[in-house]
């Protein structure tokens, strides 16, 4: 009706229309505000991590976010800076800033000793694939595939026969499909940082292929078990591993420190923070590091 009479600014449709439209956005204030309400009370335990970052990281449309003019020192020019203001100047910056060069020669000694194997995995089973598809987040953004993680779930009856023999041909013939070593990477600010100027307060993340993700899941359980079951790592490595927590590697650190009080002595403790260790990682030395 204030469209039809949209020549007539005193008419009376004008009224209506703008009580219409503060009532709608009211209902959405109080929808979610009822909706945040609903959320905390039902919380589980891992859901107060997701509230603590709601809470830390600055209100506001993410899907509207975008990176502002990034400023990137000059080379041979101390102190000034080169602003870059185009997205493919910005992409250029931020993939370097991501991913460095890789070095020229390889890490891995020759003619190396390697102890003797251990055995080598067992065959994939339809279990494992069922209960790997059973964990994926339905909705969660899918990669270059674009097959979300809810078509696996909802067809796997259907493909399942298929997957088990897929997955045993990758293993029993040491190939991958070089499709699936594609990935999307997504560009996030890290949160808290004073100033997204620079391409270090931001990190990427990467979009995987949906099938080589229940693949790599069901690999990584299997590795980690067997890492377990052979006692490969030390008892003091807490990461990545079932069963151990911040929590115990916290009450491990309080436990030497006390003991350490208890014999009249000072507990100093070092902190290492090593940047970019994931882009920097050498394949072949951590295959030679695997094997040793």
């Amino acid at each position: 009706m204030a469209y039809k009479f949209r020549a007539l600014p005193d008419h009376v449709s004008y009224t209506e229309l703008r009580k219409a439209r503060n009532a709608y956005g009211e209902a959405i204030v109080e929808a979610k505000r009822q909706h945040w309400e609903e959320f905390l009370e039902n919380a589980a335990e891992q859901d107060l991590w997701t509230a603590n970052r709601y809470f830390k990281e600055p209100t506001g449309d993410g899907g509207k976010s975008h990176i502002p003019t990034l400023k990137v020192p000059m080379e041979g020019m101390d102190g000034l800076l080169w602003e870059i203001n185009t997205n493919e100047g910005k992409a250029k910056i931020l993939a370097q800033t991501f991913f460095p060069e890789k070095l020229d020669r390889s890490l891995v000694p020759e003619d190396y000793d390697y102890p003797e194997p251990l055995s080598p995995l067992s065959p994939i089973t339809l279990e494992q694939i069922t209960c790997q598809i059973k964990r994926l987040s339905p909705f969660k953004t899918s990669g270059p595939d674009e097959i979300p993680n809810v078509v696996l779930q909802k067809c796997l009856e259907h493909l399942l026969d298929y997957l088990v023999y897929l997955f045993r041909g990758v293993l029993a013939l040491r190939t991958y499909y070089l499709g699936w070593q594609i990935f999307t990477t997504a560009v996030l600010r890290k949160p808290g940082k004073t100033c997204y100027e620079v391409p270090k307060a931001y990190r990427p993340i990467a979009l995987l292929c949906t099938i080589p993700k229940v693949l790599t899941a069901i690999v990584v359980e299997d590795i980690s078990h067997m890492v377990e079951k052979n006692t490969l790592l030390p008892d003091t490595h807490f990461g990545g591993r079932p069963g151990r927590t911040t929590t115990d590697a916290i009450h491990f650190l309080v436990s030497k420190i006390k003991a350490a009080w208890g014999k009249k002595r000072v507990a100093s403790v070092l902190f290492l923070d090593i940047e970019g260790a994931f882009p920097n990682a050498v394949t072949d030395r951590l295959i030679h590091n695997l094997k040793k």
